[in-house]
């Protein structure tokens, strides 16, 4: 790895970290909201899925939980 790719990855570590404070994200639910059940969990039927939430655009885990959610029609 040269020196320029640790920069680069440097910051998109930083700005990853970055969001995932901005989402206030968490590994567990909180209340009955988790990702899951979310309006932006890509599929619901999987572990692990896309958030395709405009601001967030990440992989996440279903029982994880950040501020952006909103309740689907099922919830």
């Amino acid at each position: 790895m040269s020196l320029e790719d640790a920069v680069v990855d440097e910051e998109r570590f930083a700005a990853a970290s970055k969001l995932i404070k901005v989402a206030a994200l968490r590994g567990s639910p909180v209340d009955d909201g988790c990702c899951q059940n979310c309006l932006y969990y890509l599929d619901p039927s999987e572990e692990i899925s896309f958030c395709w939430q405009e601001k967030f655009q990440t992989l996440v885990g279903a029982t994880w939980w950040c501020h952006f959610w909103e309740m689907t029609d099922e919830s």
